[in-house]
């Protein structure tokens, strides 16, 4: 006989092996000692061996992203008839409970981000809520589509926005295609940080420090090094990183609204002059002196330019998808 109550773990999508397993055993802890009635009867073998009992409930584990999990969270807190209890990064980094506490304490609640939530009550609640999870470690789901099988890994983004970043020409002058090309890819990079300003500086997988917001500070150097500094000559240093401090454009890109607005105001401004400077330039053909390269032309740079943000974007691309599940080109 199915039982009335369900109980079910949640599991954030890309969370490692062990780190999963944690958060299930740990979840299925706090989930076990608010289950009504007694402990479930003991049970023997036929060799008259007793074996504890184990509790009658299934626990399916299932995965979601991190704006699901955070729904999903916030959804089951507001039903009196559900249990909730979420697994977040505060729990997990602390080195003991108490630790826990005080962390918590002085964290805001829309900072807190869940790597897995548990829920327990009504079996039709809980499925309500949980149907269109995934069981957690089964393939990737992918939206329906016009490609081959019928699905594709995603479609421009945003979904079903107005989008010209792929409307320009693709025939004609070799300045204008390979400046079209570049603005594409400037232009990817700002979608994909658009709105989720909270998140911009959420790392990647550990220990990688990569973030959106780093490769925002990282570009703008970018763009600094082979414009100001290569084809136009200028002493300009890099803004986020230096010989003493190379990965600062990654480690200091943190939380912070002032260091979020200093980081697109300096890549905005790196864009401007780039783009005045190749407007005003004779041709392809000028040349700068770059320390690593030698001689380099203008020509030479646009075409690095363009596969730097398209390396970066691959990376925005999963940054971005593992912030709030958002895909696409």
């Amino acid at each position: 006989m199915a039982l009335p109550t369900k109980l079910v773990v949640v599991i954030r999508a890309d969370l490692p092996h062990a780190w999963a397993v944690n958060a299930a055993a740990v979840l299925g802890l706090s989930l076990g000692v608010r289950l009504p009635g007694p402990p479930p009867e003991d049970a023997k073998d036929a060799s008259g061996g007793l074996h504890a009992g184990l509790d009658p409930h299934p626990v399916p584990v299932l995965s979601g992203t991190p704006g699901e999990l955070r729904e999903l969270h916030r959804t089951a807190r507001a039903r009196e008839d559900l249990v909730a209890v979420g697994f977040n990064e505060v729990a997990r980094r602390a080195r003991d409970y108490d630790d826990y506490l005080t962390a918590l304490a002085a964290t805001p609640g829309e900072e807190v981000e869940y790597v897995a939530v548990g829920l327990l009550g009504p079996r039709n609640r809980v499925t309500a809520l949980t149907k269109h999870l995934p069981l957690h470690g089964a393939p990737a789901r992918r939206p329906s589509g016009s490609g081959a099988g019928g699905a594709r890994r995603g479609d421009l983004f945003p979904a079903g926005g107005h989008d010209r970043r792929f409307g320009g020409p693709a025939t004609g002058d070799e300045r204008r295609l390979l400046l079209d090309m570049l603005r594409a890819q400037r232009e990817t990079l700002r979608l994909k940080c658009a709105g989720v300003p909270a998140e911009l500086a959420r790392r990647s997988v550990e220990p990688s420090t990569l973030s959106l917001l780093g490769l925002v500070r990282h570009l703008a150097d970018v763009e600094r090094r082979w414009f100001r500094r290569v084809l136009a000559g200028q002493s300009a240093p890099p803004v986020f990183s230096s010989d003493a401090d190379p990965d600062g454009d990654f480690d200091g890109a943190v939380d912070d609204p002032e260091v979020i607005e200093a980081a697109w105001r300096a890549w905005e401004a790196e864009v401007a002059f780039a783009e005045r400077f190749v407007a005003r330039a004779a041709g392809l053909d000028v040349e700068g002196h770059d320390a690593w390269r030698g001689t380099v032309s203008l020509r030479w740079v646009l075409l690095h330019l363009i596969e730097e943000y398209a390396r970066h974007n691959g990376h925005a691309d999963l940054l971005r998808e593992r912030i709030d599940g958002a895909i696409g080109l």
